[in-house]
């Protein structure tokens, strides 16, 4: 099965690419079966809020994702109008989440990723990332820039893992890098 969908990854004004994009069904490491795939905002907003509702404030990150249900909605629904989202499902349920926006020059990106704390460190931060990536080397993009806290170490490793470089890091904020290809998105 694969998804069509329309999203707004090439610029922040009404431009859309298609893509296709074939969903990913893995075994985390308590062997329990996790599907990655594109975010559906009509089918997944409800969920993806309730997910985040539910995010423990220390797994929060430079102040993302937002604490109140109507700052989730408006963040839910900014990311639904300007980036491409992925999520990682369980028996129906979102746990995991990754945006990319295109940057100002929309050759670079740059990307959120989060998973609720559940279901942090059985592999499905890395299966995101790895799926968020490879999408993102399809279209072209140049690179990916994330932004952590320093103190993030499980972040900075993952991230470190994929080849992302840490360029700065400075009042307690961690910007790291992966170097994509040279072109500009397709």
């Amino acid at each position: 099965m694969s998804f069509v969908i329309l999203t707004p990854v090439v610029s922040m004004t009404a431009m859309t690419i298609q893509y296709k994009i074939k969903p990913v069904e893995f075994r985390d490491k308590l062997g329990e079966l996790i599907l990655i795939r594109p975010y559906d905002h009509n089918r997944d907003r409800d969920k993806l809020i309730e997910m985040y509702i539910h995010f423990d404030p220390a797994d929060r990150c430079l102040g993302l994702p937002p604490l109140t249900k109507e700052s989730i909605e408006r963040w839910i629904d900014y990311l639904a109008e300007n980036s491409c989202s992925f999520v990682a499902e369980h028996d129906g349920k979102i746990v995991g989440h990754t945006a990319i926006v295109p940057l100002n020059n929309q050759r670079d990106i740059e990307l959120d990723i989060f998973v609720w704390r559940p279901y942090q460190g059985r592999g499905i931060g890395q299966e995101l990332l790895r799926c968020t990536i490879e999408f993102c080397k399809q279209k072209g993009f140049r690179g990916i820039c994330v932004m952590t806290e320093c103190s993030n170490l499980r972040a900075k490793r993952l991230f470190k893992k994929f080849g992302f470089i840490t360029i700065n890091e400075n009042s307690g904020e961690c910007y790291m890098y992966l170097r994509l290809c040279q072109h500009s998105p397709s």
